[in-house]
């Protein structure tokens, strides 16, 4: 078993879950069974230098959070490998998608955008989901941004071909 599907196991096991989530599930395992209530486990190897882990995609949490009734919650996990296994060393509890904070996250370019932890994690509890689509919008706007400079970029680039 992979490291990160053995640590979504565990985390899910300690929340009274299963860990059932595939690539194509918003989360990898339910709160309390809960349909609307998806848990995605981010998992961190301390041994490793980790350059902004990709959190979800942009496109598809937007399209999560506009429906009625969907939430979304992420547990952070740093572990380490022993000779025993796999350690879990910490792990952040349950955060709600809206109280990420948008000083640690970023937009990045894969596909309709990516967000990315690009700086140590940070959680903002005195932010609504609506807070959190305003960072998301003026995340999106620096994205489009440094989008659009490529784009002008690749197109002077291949104009005379």
């Amino acid at each position: 078993m992979d490291d990160y599907r053995a640590i979504e196991v565990e985390i899910a096991k300690r929340h009274g879950a299963s860990a059932k989530g595939s690539r194509k599930s918003i989360g990898d395992f339910l709160l309390n069974g809960n349909i609307h209530q998806p848990v995605n486990v981010k998992s961190n190897n301390l041994a490793k230098t980790n350059y902004s882990p990709n959190i979800i995609s942009a496109k598809r949490l937007i399209k999560w959070l506009q429906k009625d009734g969907n939430e979304l919650y992420f547990i952070f996990v740093d572990y380490k490998k022993t000779e025993k296994g796999i350690e879990i060393v910490k792990d952040s509890g349950l955060v709600p998608v809206h109280n990420l904070s948008w000083n640690c996250l970023t937009i990045e370019a894969q596909g309709w955008g990516v967000i990315q932890m690009y700086k140590p994690f940070e959680i903002d509890k005195d932010q609504d989901l609506k807070g959190f689509f305003r960072g998301m919008k003026n995340a999106y706007d620096i994205y489009m941004d440094k989008e659009t400079k490529k784009m002008a970029k690749i197109r002077e680039m291949i104009k005379d071909f």
